[in-house]
């Protein structure tokens, strides 16, 4: 799990006449099991990205099985039928290359960078995490306290879990409010025999995508593909994610005993992956608080002084998504920053964009776009995202003209679902919060009490 908090500089439209024809598409093919492979050759380079996407997050997960997926990532790197923890590890990195995974709320990725010329190994081991791992009962017990401490690591950052508590409080009801993590109650129930069966029903071909971007031959590629993905069976059942209902509004205040800075975090429901309004509440986003020329940052931090770090962030899913604000600072400042910031989105949502911010948030969206091909992981991960959401149906060059499609009148409606419903709002204080009312109760859901 990961956050991307950066300040962008300022791009001008000026810099993306990129003509659309020039963005190159992937090439897409699929073995006779249902396992997709996506990529590109890129001659001019010595390395290749390769990512196993499997179509599976936490979001799929049954409540009694939250936290398998996430703990099936961390396990397979104990042992594999041909690989050892340290021939993993040492296959990758012993010969300079690099190999990680993650877990999000509707996928796991395996992967790895390596010299053009490592690509058989670095495919048999990617391989045998997907498909062959041990799952041993004495790596089981040893990695269940590695996973609790990372539950840990969470807890001591309000900035992470205060988002998680957002979620749950929008999707209270639905898979979509667990966290990725999982809770401790579960983790200390699993045993080893679960884990293969989670992973038997649900690492299935048809949901494996295969997304390769570097200096490689395509179909030497696909060689490699079916040998070491052939065992693999497609699923017996087709998974359909329902788009849950939404809570709106409500307001959360949780006492910490740590710490002496205060949070806030506000989310509200937006568009999904499937809605094509995505790209004008992106849009909202980056004329908010993505970077030095937002509103949030100039109001809150560069005119009052209220807060270090005050920036939008958002949660794209398939069918649904989030569109948040962060911010931290001074016990003694907080509410005046909470009220700064409430302000600035009801402005926004009340009169809109300028022209000049319009043109700015298009540029900073067609900047990402483009900039990410530049770099062979992040070429790999938009192949892999694009087959896994839209089934290889859009294109690059579609989604920068969509983006220039979008109007004032299209961000100023995205910005008002920031405040129809109202917002909802977590506050996370330190126990002596100056200027707070002492008999503000400390509200934690179940799961994070768990968690602790």
């Amino acid at each position: 799990m990961q956050k991307n908090h950066r300040t962008r500089k300022r791009t001008t439209p000026a810099t993306l006449k990129v003509p659309y024809s020039r963005l190159s598409e992937p090439f897409r093919d699929r073995l006779r099991n249902g396992v997709t492979v996506v990529g590109e050759s890129i001659p001019s380079v010595e390395s290749v990205a390769i990512g196993v996407w499997v179509n599976f997050g936490s979001r799929d997960e049954r409540k009694e099985e939250n936290g398998l997926t996430h703990l099936i990532e961390h396990m397979v790197f104990k042992g594999t039928q041909h690989f050892s923890a340290e021939e993993i590890v040492g296959t990758i990195e012993g010969r300079g290359g690099y190999i990680n995974a993650f877990t999000t709320k509707e996928f796991s990725c395996y992967y790895a960078k390596v010299f053009k010329d490592e690509l058989r190994q670095t495919f048999r081991v990617l391989s045998d995490l997907v498909v062959y791992p041990k799952f041993e009962r004495s790596d089981l017990r040893n990695e269940r306290k590695v996973v609790l401490s990372e539950m840990q690591e969470v807890l001591d950052d309000p900035e992470d879990w205060g988002m998680d508590y957002v979620e749950e409080k929008l999707f209270d009801g639905n898979s979509l409010s667990m966290p990725i993590i999982g809770n401790a109650s579960n983790l200390r129930g699993f045993e080893s025999s679960d884990l293969r069966n989670f992973h038997s029903r649900n690492f299935s071909a048809d949901r494996i995508v295969v997304s390769v971007a570097g200096n490689f031959d395509r179909s030497a590629v696909m060689d490699l593909v079916s040998e070491f993905f052939s065992p693999l069976t497609p699923s017996s059942k087709i998974y359909i994610r329902r788009k849950p209902r939404v809570s709106r509004g409500g307001s959360h205040t949780i006492r910490r005993g740590t710490g002496k800075q205060a949070h806030l975090i506000l989310g509200a429901p937006g568009p999904g992956l499937d809605d094509p309004r995505r790209y004008a509440a992106s849009m909202v986003g980056v004329i908010l608080g993505d970077g030095s020329s937002s509103r949030l940052y100039k109001n809150v931090r560069e005119k009052a002084g209220l807060a270090y770090s005050v920036y939008s962030y958002g949660s794209a899913y398939a069918n649904v998504g989030v569109m948040g604000i962060y911010a931290c600072t001074s016990s003694a400042d907080f509410a005046k920053a909470e009220k700064n910031i409430m302000a600035t989105i009801d402005e926004f949502a009340r009169c809109g964009p300028t022209k000049e911010e319009t043109e700015r948030a298009k540029a900073q969206l067609k900047a990402g776009i483009i900039f990410s091909l530049e770099s062979l992981w992040d070429r790999a991960s938009l192949f892999a995202r694009d087959e896994l959401y839209y089934r290889a149906k859009s294109r690059f060059s579609e989604s920068l003209e969509s983006i220039e499609k979008v109007g004032e009148t299209d961000i100023a409606e995205a910005a008002g679902n920031l405040t129809r419903g109202g917002l909802t709002s977590v506050r996370i204080l330190p126990n002596a919060a100056h200027g707070m009312p002492h008999h503000m109760k400390n509200i934690m859901s179940e799961r994070q009490k768990s968690r602790a």
